[in-house]
C-alpha cells in the first residue's frame, strides 16, 4: 500500500504555519516564564516586607509589655511581700489600663500566690510552673500556651482554648529575693494587629496571615481552622524568604520573617508567614499568556495563507524536476531540465545534476576502497579496522574470547635474511593461523608481527587448546627461498566479561602476552 502524498503548496504552508505556531508557543513560554518570575520575585519580596512589618510589630508590642512588667517589679510596693492590699489594687489597675493582661500575680519566695487581680488563684502554690521557675534569676518570656490553672477562672466568651504568654520577672527587696511577679499575657493582643494589620494591607487580596512557634512546626495563629494546626510538611521557613507550596492541594507564594527582638527583649523566634493565592499572585502573567498564545494563533493562520500563495510560486519549476527525476530512475539517459527565472531552482538543477553524475561514479569506489581498508596489503587478513567492523557487527550478548599473538624471533630472521623474506614468513605464518580458525572465528594481523584471533562459540578450555595448537603449528620449521627458518610464538588470552569494551579485554590480553614473554616465550598465558 502506497504512502499518502502531500502536495507541496499545502506542505510548505503547513511548515510555515507550525513554525510560527512553534515560535509562538516558545515565546509564549519564555515570556511567561521571565514575567512569572520577575512577579514571583516582586509578590515575594512584598509579602517578606509584609511579613517583617507584622514581625516587628509583634516584638514591639511585646517588647512593651516586657518593659512594663519589668518596671512593675521596680516598685517598693510590688517588691514587699507584707503588702498584700495594695499590691492587689496596683496590679488590678494595670490590669485596667492593658486588658490584654489576663492574669496578674505576686508570688512569695515558695511560689505561693499572695497577691493576685479579682484574687484568683490566691493562696495557690504555682512554684512548679515556667512562670516561677524560670523567673527565680531572670525576667522570662516564656512561648505561647494553653491556660492550665486559669483555664475554667477566667471568662471565656469565644468558648476556644485559651491561650497566654508567660511573662515575669524576679523581686528583690533591699537586694534580698522577695518573689515573683507573674503575668499571663492573652494571645488575643495577636489577632488584634493581625487585623489591623490586614486593613492597612487591604490592596493585597486575598492574603492571609500565620504566625508559627519557635519549634517552627506549630501554627500558633491563622485562617479559621489553622490555628493549632501543624505547618505542612513540604511547607520550608527561611529567614526574609519567599516561595511557593502546596497547602491542602491549593498552591500559594508566601513570604516570611522571623522574630529578632527588639532592644533588651531577644523575641521568642516566632516566624510571621503571609500567603496569598498563585491564582491571584500571578495573574497578570497568565493574562499575557493567554494574549501571546492567541495572537501567536492568529499570526500562524495569516501566515499559512501567505505560505501557501508562496508555495504556488516555486510548485511548477520543481513539479517539472520531480518529473524529470522519476523518468529517470526508468532511463538513466534522461537529463534534469535547465529552468530559467528563479536563480535558487537554477543552481539545484546544476547541482542535482553534477550530484547524479558523481553518484554514477563513486558508488562502486567506495566499496572498494572500504575493502582495501579493511585488509591487511601484505597477509590478506583484516587489520585493525576490518577488526573493529567485525566487532562492532558482533551481538551484544555475543560470549567472545580473545587472543593476542607475538612471534618470537622474527626481528632475528628479519636481520639475518633481510626483509624480504621477512614478508613471506609472515604471509606463511598467517596462512597457518588460518589452518586452525575453526567455524565462527576471526583472525587480523594488528601490525608486524602481532596478530589477534577472536573466538565466540568455543569456551575457555576450548580456547585454551586451540592455542597451544596453534603455537606448535606456527613453530614448525618454514622452508623459504632454499633457507630454514624457526621461530615461535607466544600467547595472550582473554575472556571479555560483561560491559567490557573492546580496548579493556585487550589490554588484559596483552598484559596476558606480557607475561608469556616473561615466562620463556613459546607459552600461552590466561588473564
Amino acid at each position: 500500500m502506497s504512502r499518502p502524498s502531500i502536495r507541496f503548496d499545502i506542505l510548505l504552508a503547513g511548515l510555515i504555519s507550525l513554525l510560527f505556531f512553534s515560535m509562538t508557543l516558545l515565546l509564549t513560554f519564555f515570556i511567561s516564564q521571565h514575567a512569572t518570575s520577575r512577579l514571583r520575585s516582586e509578590v515575594g519580596m512584598n509579602l517578606s516586607t509584609t511579613a517583617h512589618q507584622l514581625s516587628d510589630k509583634l516584638d514591639h508590642y511585646m517588647w512593651s509589655r516586657y518593659a512594663e512588667v519589668k518596671l512593675l517589679g521596680s516598685l517598693s510596693t510590688i517588691q514587699k511581700e507584707n503588702q498584700t492590699t495594695e499590691t492587689r489594687q496596683t496590679l488590678e489597675e494595670l490590669q485596667r489600663q492593658i486588658p490584654d493582661f489576663s492574669w496578674i500575680g505576686r508570688l512569695d519566695v515558695e511560689g505561693k500566690v499572695i497577691a493576685s487581680t479579682n484574687q484568683i488563684l490566691e493562696g495557690t502554690s504555682i512554684k512548679e510552673r515556667p512562670v516561677f521557675q524560670k523567673a527565680l534569676s531572670q525576667p522570662f518570656i516564656g512561648d505561647v500556651h494553653e491556660a492550665v490553672l486559669l483555664a475554667k477562672l477566667l471568662p471565656n466568651p469565644s468558648g476556644e482554648p485559651l491561650q497566654f504568654v508567660d511573662i515575669s520577672t524576679p523581686l528583690y527587696d533591699k537586694g534580698r529575693f522577695s518573689g515573683v511577679l507573674a503575668t499571663h499575657l492573652s494571645f488575643e493582643w495577636a489577632k488584634a494587629i493581625e487585623q489591623s494589620f490586614q486593613s492597612a494591607t487591604s490592596s493585597l487580596q486575598q492574603v492571609d496571615v500565620f504566625i508559627i512557634s519557635q519549634d517552627r512546626k506549630t501554627i500558633l495563629l491563622g485562617p479559621n481552622g489553622w490555628s493549632g494546626q501543624t505547618l505542612p510538611g513540604n511547607v520550608t521557613l527561611s529567614e526574609n524568604a519567599s516561595m511557593t507550596a502546596s497547602w491542602k492541594g491549593k498552591e500559594f507564594v508566601s513570604g516570611q520573617s522571623t522574630s529578632s527582638g527588639y532592644k533588651e527583649y531577644d523575641g521568642l523566634g516566632w516566624t510571621v508567614l503571609v500567603r496569598q493565592p498563585t491564582s491571584v499572585a500571578f495573574a497578570d502573567a497568565d493574562a499575557l499568556r493567554q494574549t501571546i498564545f492567541i495572537a501567536g494563533l492568529i499570526a500562524s493562520l495569516i501566515t499559512a495563507v501567505l505560505g501557501w500563495m508562496l508555495a504556488r510560486l516555486l510548485t511548477r519549476p520543481l513539479l517539472k524536476i520531480t518529473h524529470a527525476a522519476q523518468q529517470m530512475q526508468d532511463d538513466p539517459s534522461k537529463s534534469l531540465p535547465n529552468h530559467r527565472g528563479i536563480r535558487e531552482i537554477e543552481t539545484l538543477t546544476d547541482a542535482l545534476q553534477q550530484l547524479i553524475h558523481r553518484l554514477l561514479h563513486t558508488e562502486q569506489e567506495k566499496l572498494t576502497f572500504e575493502r582495501l581498508s579493511q585488509r591487511d596489503s601484505l597477509t590478506g587478513l583484516a587489520n585493525r579496522n576490518g577488526l573493529a567492523q567485525y566487532i562492532e557487527q558482533l551481538p551484544t550478548d555475543t560470549h567472545s574470547i580473545y587472543l593476542c599473538l607475538d612471534l618470537d624471533g622474527f626481528k632475528s630472521v628479519n636481520d639475518t635474511y633481510g626483509h624480504a623474506l621477512g614478508d613471506l614468513l609472515l604471509i606463511e605464518v598467517s596462512q597457518r593461523l588460518e589452518q586452525l580458525l575453526p567455524p565462527g572465528g576471526f583472525v587480523a594481523r594488528l601490525g608486524g608481527d602481532e596478530f589477534i584471533i577472536v573466538l565466540t562459540t568455543q569456551s575457555l578450555v576450548e580456547a585454551q587448546y586451540l592455542g597451544e595448537q596453534w603455537i606448535a603449528h606456527v613453530s614448525m620449521p618454514y622452508h623459504l627461498e632454499e633457507q630454514t627458518v624457526n621461530i615461535g610464538m607466544s600467547i595472550g588470552l582473554a575472556e571479555q566479561v560483561t560491559g567490557e569494551s573492546l580496548e579493556q579485554v585487550m589490554h588484559r590480553a596483552d598484559l596476558a602476552l606480557y607475561r608469556s614473554k616473561q615466562n620463556g616465550r613459546g607459552c600461552m598465558s590466561v588473564h
